[in-house]
């Protein structure tokens, strides 16, 4: 991919350290030879798979990082100046997932801006949505806007580069309108497949990036910018169909539900099912762009809807190109299948005042009480904590608190031993309580938990036992913030 310089300032610049957090994703992959022309490129990725494969560019190396980790995060950015964030939470980081994706961004994206702010980053670009007008806002968008937030939080400047459907090889949204066109040869479209957007091709992405990175000093805040047409998105599936050279019929249909069309798109395509509904869930408002310096820039060799597809497809097939993370994909999820972890978050209101360290010794306490007379909890002076049976005196879990890991915005409890974990899992099991967002919230979140119950077992018993408490535990920190 060739991308136009659009400043000459690549050459002139100094040669920056740059860190790319999910460098694995489709953005990623294209961004990261342009990248790696202009300056040193360290490529973070969760995969194992993708680190361990020799960088055949130039200037790019690859690092696994683990992102949940805020110690792994910061030691891999020591030595970066600026740092590209294209980090999204749909893809698995473990056996099994309890957590909102929007509540895995957010503590994703403070992980990394505490790191950032620790060793003395001059800027993080990210990748954001562009954000409607309305109070209406669908919480894809609402995901996005959060990790701007979050990556700001901390006082090193972001540019959030705020596009609304990015066209390219491996996109999950071009996927989604080719496999509805090649599959239905009726499509029937809900009254929001007529709300308008500006699509933006990849390699204009990239130009952008390319041309805000190393500028804090302009480029701070968030810029929205699209390619060369607005257009529907049934007009984008019109000219979808027209380039696979296929007749379609598209019916509106007035009294169509979004969810009804999230669960149809669904069924017919085989891309991400969170993402597909977090798409259509997007669809109701028209997507209105400010003008700004950044799109100025890229406007006039923008590329309109129908070229930045044609760059998707085979041009003899006419088939999709396949993703980027395709080759890693397999060895990635057999990796979790053997390793059988758990990963648990959720997101609590803070009550005024109050810290991860109140909510930590506030729900160690509460924990007995909740499941009185199952079981009960007991906190030493040191903080550390042990779970016991009641009836019959059975340790099912100890947590030892890690003073060194721990602040007061961030609470550490190692889980160490009982009978319901497994005492040499991999990784580092733990569960963390970390504040964020200037105090609104606290994230009460288990990492790396090797259960020693059968997979399936564990499935119906512990893991919704869990997930039950939790829920309670959210519902008494509303009413007393309330």
């Amino acid at each position: 991919m060739d991308v136009e310089d659009l400043t000459g300032a690549g050459h002139s610049m100094p040669r920056l350290q740059v860190a790319m957090a999910g460098a694995s994703g489709f953005i990623g992959t294209a961004l990261a030879p342009e990248l790696a022309a202009r300056h040193a490129v360290l490529a973070l990725t969760r995969s194992p798979a993708r680190a361990s494969t020799r960088s055949s560019v130039p200037g790019l190396s690859w690092r696994h990082c683990d992102l949940f980790s805020a110690p792994d995060v910061t030691a891999a950015l020591t030595g970066i100046d600026v740092a590209v964030y294209l980090v999204h939470s749909l893809a698995p980081s473990s056996r099994l997932t309890q957590a909102q994706p929007r509540d895995l961004d957010l503590v994703l994206a403070d992980n990394f801006a505490r790191a950032a702010a620790a060793n003395g980053l001059r800027q993080i670009l990210c990748v954001s949505g562009v954000m409607p007008r309305s109070f209406r806002v669908s919480p894809l968008l609402w995901s996005r806007r959060e990790v701007e937030m979050a990556l700001a939080s901390r006082g090193t400047p972001v540019t959030a580069l705020r596009a609304s459907l990015v066209v390219g090889p491996g996109g999950t949204g071009p996927k989604l309108l080719l496999d509805l066109v090649r599959r239905l040869p009726v499509l029937a479209l809900p009254p929001s497949a007529g709300s308008l957007t500006r699509p933006i091709a990849l390699t204009d992405l990239v130009r952008a990036i390319l041309h805000c990175l190393g500028h804090p000093e302009r480029f701070t805040g968030a810029f929205d910018i699209g390619g060369a047409e607005t257009l529907s998105y049934a007009q984008m599936l019109r000219q979808s169909a027209l380039m696979l050279g296929l007749r379609r019929v598209l019916v509106r249909v007035p009294l169509l539900p979004n969810a009804l069309a999230a669960l149809i798109a669904r069924i017919i395509s085989d891309a991400p099912a969170q993402l597909v509904g977090a798409i259509v869930e997007s669809l109701p408002q028209d997507t209105f762009m400010r003008d700004n310096p950044v799109q100025q820039a890229i406007a006039p060799a923008a590329l309109g809807f129908t070229e930045a597809l044609a760059a998707s497809l085979d041009p003899v097939s006419k088939r999709r190109k396949p993703s980027p993370r395709a080759s890693i994909r397999e060895p990635d999820a057999h990796r979790l299948r053997e390793q059988s972890l758990v990963r648990s978050i959720q997101r609590v209101i803070l009550p005024p005042g109050q810290d991860a360290a109140w909510v930590a010794g506030n729900y160690f306490r509460w924990l007995g009480q909740c499941c009185w007379p199952l079981v009960r909890s007991q906190v030493d002076d040191a903080r550390n904590v042990e779970v016991w049976t009641r009836l019959v005196p059975l340790k099912l879990l100890a947590l030892t608190h890690e003073p060194t890991a721990s602040t007061r915005e961030r609470q550490v409890y190692a889980i160490s031993g009982g009978l319901l974990a497994r005492r040499k899992g991999p990784g580092h099991p733990r569960f963390e309580f970390q504040t964020l967002l200037d105090g609104r919230y606290t994230m009460t979140a288990i990492h790396d938990y090797a259960p020693t119950l059968p997979w399936y077992l564990y499935i119906v018993t512990q893991a919704l036992g869990h997930v039950l408490v939790m829920r309670q535990y959210q519902r008494g920190l509303a009413r007393l913030a309330r």
